[in-house]
């Protein structure tokens, strides 16, 4: 939830942008983080006790992010996280259902919130709690950290959050996009020998993705030829 805009100087207009990437995660692994998350089976008195409370808990929190989820689209961030007249914020939904499905997907929106608010320090700070099993929402957490770190301009941090992404995501897009995204920092931060062996990398192991066609570009601009 990343992967949010570049902040180097050189930004190219045609690279995705990383809080569409990771918002694109949440809503597509939302049923697989459930499935993870809730079970399915009570073996006994006690544990049936706690799968009602958290039944309950889920849908509560389910109900207050698909309201909160407007402010959102509408790109009015601080309502979302602080919450408006009748609707709970997105702070307030991760701080007590931070232990549920939709309690985790506020987690993640609340940290990207912040993120495009400009406030990678209070970005960092959600991203650190947050802690998922499904692999390719784990690693748009680490994509999240990797952009915060570069809006910080602490490229070098940036860019071994991204290969952490990278090493975890499961969908080869991600991974290719995040190898990219790893090696744009390892630029940014003058480790350019190290860059130029991941944009290979990523040409090599992703053909025909996104982020190896951007690698391949990145190496002609390197290189002075098209």
């Amino acid at each position: 939830m990343n992967q949010m805009q570049k902040d180097s100087p050189n930004q190219e207009p045609m690279k995705p942008d990383t809080a569409d990437n990771l918002l694109y995660i949440i809503i597509k692994y939302k049923n697989a983080l459930i499935g993870a998350l809730v079970l399915i089976i009570a073996l006994g008195g006690g544990t049936a006790f706690w799968l009602n409370l958290q039944k309950a808990a889920e849908q509560e929190a389910s109900l207050q992010l698909s309201k909160t989820a407007p402010l959102l689209d509408r790109g009015e961030y601080r309502k979302a996280i602080d919450g408006a007249s009748g609707i709970a914020g997105l702070k307030s939904i991760s701080e007590k259902h931070g232990n549920t499905p939709s309690g985790s997907m506020a987690s993640l929106l609340l940290a990207n919130a912040y993120y495009l608010l400009g406030q990678p320090d209070s970005a960092l700070a959600v991203y650190d709690g947050i802690s998922i099993k499904n692999k390719d929402l784990s690693a748009a957490v680490l994509a999240g950290t990797g952009a915060c770190h570069a809006k910080k301009k602490a490229f070098a941090q940036a860019a071994s959050a991204y290969e952490k992404a990278a090493e975890k995501a499961e969908n080869k897009a991600l991974k290719a996009q995040y190898s990219f995204n790893a090696a744009d920092n390892y630029l940014d931060s003058g480790s350019r020998e190290k860059a130029l062996e991941l944009y290979k990398k990523i040409v090599a192991d992703y053909p025909g993705s996104t982020g190896a066609a951007l690698a391949q570009r990145t190496l002609w601009q390197l290189s002075g030829s098209r």
